[in-house]
């Protein structure tokens, strides 16, 4: 009898020297930090704190930093044992585990990317609403202008958006500093214990999603120069400094309010702030560095999902850069 011939390979994304053209910093680090300090920092943190006290908090923080380290390690160990291509988190489960469980979760990540843009983009209008120049527009049509501005960047491709984010940064970190200068003559002991009217898992699942962000720059893949190289390191070094600024957040809000006020105040950090503006420029950057991520993000798995013909192939055809 014949052999049956082998089956044919899965079909692999066209490795292009064109675009793989970022690095650790740019690519995987300074997306995952842009969406993993998002709105949960500014608005929740303080919340968190005086639900469940200092301890308490620190101890959510402590426990999903663990969650979202051993999640990265797990990445890293399959980043390293393969040629990474296009495709990112679909990509390396889809080698794991085969093309079927790969396409089964590739379509769901694809679309939840790709809506999610638009709860960024109503957050951010609602952010927005405080600036009295621009609570005069029309909700609607401001967040309608913003989506279509988000279109505009997919389209010129990632060069543009990723220079986009670096501004973005850079407005984090001047809000992060106003932040921690404010507040120094007031210092109290911090409270151990919160409210406590809810309980403390309910607690965690709020803070939680504020540490999922490390999925962004792994979506990057297809576009690093060496992904088994910068996933690792900028997925892990991105985890390690966010953690320690949500620490820092946490022990500076419970030395300043009590718990009472954190509950009921979400501007506690402005209020704390040594320049107020800037809190509501930090809010507004989360929420579009946010949105920004999944524009980069979601193009690029459905490219690799029709790629592999689990949807037509038509739909993995470049239009931009």
């Amino acid at each position: 009898h014949r052999s049956a011939p082998p089956s044919s390979p899965m079909p692999e994304p066209a490795a292009s020297t064109s675009t793989a053209r970022f690095g650790t910093f740019a690519g995987v680090f300074t997306p995952n930090v842009l969406t993993i300090l998002g709105i949960i920092l500014f608005l929740r943190t303080g919340w968190v704190v005086g639900q469940a006290g200092l301890w308490g908090a620190l101890l959510i923080i402590g426990i999903a930093n663990a969650i979202s380290f051993l999640t990265g390690l797990s990445l890293s160990s399959i980043a390293t044992s393969m040629d990474v291509r296009a495709g990112g988190n679909y990509f390396l489960i889809s080698r794991s585990l085969g093309l079927e469980i790969g396409g089964a979760i590739g379509i769901p990540l694809y679309l939840s990317q790709a809506i999610s843009v638009a709860f960024y983009v109503i957050g951010f209008v609602e952010a927005m609403e405080a600036v009295p120049m621009l609570a005069a527009f029309d909700a609607q049509v401001f967040a309608t202008a913003v989506a279509l501005g988000f279109v505009a960047i997919a389209y010129v491709g990632a060069d543009f958006a990723l220079k986009i984010q670096f501004g973005i940064l850079a407005v984090l970190v001047a809000a992060l500093l106003s932040f921690f200068a404010g507040g120094w003559g007031t210092i109290e002991a911090p409270a151990t214990t919160g409210v406590g009217g809810v309980s403390f898992w309910v607690v965690f699942a709020v803070f939680f999603p504020a540490v999922t962000g490390i999925e962004v720059g792994i979506s990057l893949s297809g576009d690093l120069k060496d992904p088994s190289r910068s996933i690792p390191r900028g997925t892990i070094a991105s985890i390690a400094v966010t953690s320690v600024i949500y620490v820092a957040a946490a022990v500076w809000f419970a030395t300043h309010f009590t718990p009472e006020e954190l509950v009921s105040n979400t501007a506690a950090m402005s209020e704390l702030a040594a320049v107020p503006l800037l809190i509501l420029a930090g809010v507004a950057a989360s929420t579009l560095s946010s949105a920004l991520g999944s524009v980069l993000a979601a193009p690029r798995t459905l490219q690799a999902v029709a790629s592999d013909r689990v949807v037509p192939r038509w739909m993995a055809s470049q239009m931009g850069s």
